[in-house]
């Protein structure tokens, strides 16, 4: 997954993905960004619209809540069925004879099934179909969508620089049993103007992900704005043309709020600015799924003060 996708609604193409909020004191005050005023009624009813498509993204059939799998995959063959031998595990009520073999030969990663397993790629049955994958890429996702009737999709990934095949079941007893998020009381005065400082040149990190694995992000700028008197910044990476992705960590980390942090997705620049609203802060999907990668932030990511706001660490 990319990071976004990974901490699960979507690919962090990640992929990750991916990226982090830096939380760091200068120790320097700056002029503070005006902002134009808000209509109190007209925010909060953004925000709660915000937060409702936020929930039904992650409540989708094939969304993170339905995630039930991620099996690395091993040079040769990997069997893909519901018998304990299997390496690929499907879910055990589903007929024993939905079978296939994923063999994975030096990068090279061919599916084959029998006609009768009804296990399509690209809603289409072929005996034996090589799946598509970026090879330079140390975080990617296949364009090929495997399913199994209407129920199950499964997915080549690579993450951290391994493949491996994930399993998304709209069955899924957490998908069934999810009753909602919880968020913090929504602050007007958490939501702040930051400059945005390309980084130029371009500006490498590796990242840890929930799982300990290592990869490499290339951050996009730093942002620059002002909280309780005090400066912070934070950096972000590009996610496509039209925003911006930030992984952080604050003082409510584990407290109220979920305990290895917290995603933005941000508006790209305009005009050298970014509004920073942290009550749109959403946990990633590792907060529901054990079988994500998501992104940590890195040291300077952490901000020494306590941002209750945006969603909080327990479901409703």
């Amino acid at each position: 997954m990319t990071f976004k996708n990974a901490f699960p609604l979507v690919s962090l193409n990640w992929i990750w993905i991916w990226i982090f909020t830096v939380g760091s004191h200068t120790g320097q005050a700056t002029e503070p960004q005006p902002q134009e005023p808000k209509d109190p009624v007209k925010y909060v009813a953004e925000i709660e619209e915000w937060r409702t498509a936020n929930e039904e993204k992650l409540r989708a059939p094939f969304g993170w809540l339905a995630l039930t799998g991620h099996y690395w995959l091993q040079e040769g063959e990997n069997l893909v069925g519901t018998s304990i031998d299997c390496s690929i595990k499907l879910p055990a009520d589903l007929d024993w004879a939905i079978q296939g073999v994923v063999t994975v030969n030096s990068g090279k990663v061919v599916l084959k099934t029998e006609e009768a397993a009804g296990i399509r790629v690209n809603e289409k049955w072929i005996a034996e179909c090589r799946l598509n994958i970026q090879q330079d890429q140390e975080e990617a996702d296949s364009s090929d969508i495997i399913t199994i009737g209407d129920r199950l999709k499964l997915q080549l990934v690579r993450r951290a620089g391994r493949l491996a095949i994930r399993v998304r079941d709209r069955e899924s007893s957490i998908r069934k049993n999810f009753e909602g998020k919880h968020w913090h009381t929504i602050r007007p005065e958490l939501c702040v103007e930051a400059r945005f400082e390309p980084y130029d040149p371009e500006k490498r990190i590796r990242i840890i992900n929930i799982q300990g694995d290592s990869v490499e992000a290339v951050l996009a700028g730093r942002l620059r704005f002002q909280l309780n008197n005090q400066e912070w910044t934070l950096d972000a990476i590009s996610e496509g043309e039209d925003s911006l992705f930030v992984v952080f960590k604050d003082l409510s980390s584990g407290k109220s709020t979920y305990g290895p942090g917290r995603f933005l997705t941000l508006a790209s620049p305009v005009k050298g600015r970014v509004t920073i609203d942290f009550n749109k802060a959403y946990n990633p999907p590792c907060a529901f799924s054990p079988h994500t990668l998501c992104p940590l932030p890195p040291r300077q990511n952490h901000l020494d003060f306590e941002i209750n706001a945006g969603e909080m660490m327990d479901s409703k």
